[in-house]
């Protein structure tokens, strides 16, 4: 039998990370999925990995920023994908651990994108994302159920406001920008894309997020290319010269 070359198992394929709280830690669940879709959307040609958070806001994220990512995984970095801004905007009143003044958040948000760009990551790979918005009743059902206070701590007059701060950030610091707000309040029906518990993405709006990333990230990752031969093309006779070898 033929022994093949003796290769160093240290391809480094391309990555899309994907930063936020519990709204992205979600992403590959059956709830919302929108980073299953993506993921889906780039196989065999970018990893997309999950670093979502439960319950953090920008305050938490850019202390455990550098351990996300670093040197030693930036230079196969396709895009950088970040949605925070839902913890952030809770009331001190009533949840002051999650609380992030807005200007706090516009500054927190400023200076991760500036970790990252001066890592060696392009502005145009990363995306930031603006916070949803929210479905007060069922929210209050939800914390009524858990045994809490049936204060919501949210009202969308202020997750309107952070997520024009987040589309502010984007623009001044020249990357690029969904705004999940505008497009799932501007719905005729939008309670539909929030999940039961009032406040996280639903299947719909998962699949809403996930297109509307798929938009931006096709253009960035446009060179990115499948890894290895497709199937049809592998010579059965003498298949080694079809993979490089």
């Amino acid at each position: 039998m033929e022994r093949l070359p003796e290769l160093q198992c240290s391809r480094k394929f391309s990555k899309i990370f994907l930063i936020g709280d519990s709204q992205t830690q979600d992403a590959f669940s059956e709830q919302s999925g929108w980073g299953s879709i993506i993921s889906n959307h780039f196989q065999r040609r970018c990893d997309v990995l999950n670093r979502g958070l439960y319950g953090y806001n920008t305050r938490w994220v850019k202390l455990v920023l550098n351990q996300l990512i670093d040197e030693a995984n930036v230079e196969k970095i396709a895009a950088v994908v970040i949605f925070l801004g839902s913890n952030d905007a809770n009331s001190k009143a009533v949840f002051p651990q999650y609380h992030v003044p807005l200007t706090e958040y516009k500054s927190l948000l400023g200076d991760m994108v500036d970790y990252i760009t001066d890592l060696g990551v392009s502005r145009e790979k990363i995306i930031l994302v603006s916070a949803p918005p929210f479905d007060e009743e069922q929210w209050i059902k939800t914390l009524i159920a858990n045994g809490d206070a049936p204060l919501s701590g949210l009202d969308n007059v202020t997750l309107k406001l952070y997520a024009e701060a987040c589309n502010e950030v984007a623009a001044e610091k020249e990357v690029n920008s969904v705004d999940l707000f505008s497009e799932m309040i501007s719905k005729e029906n939008w309670k539909k894309y929030v999940c039961d518990d009032g406040l996280h993405l639903a299947k719909e709006g998962g699949k809403l997020l996930a297109e509307m990333l798929i938009q931006k990230l096709d253009k960035i990752c446009e060179k990115h290319t499948t890894w290895f031969p497709h199937c049809d093309s592998i010579d059965n006779e003498n298949p080694t010269p079809s993979f490089g070898l």
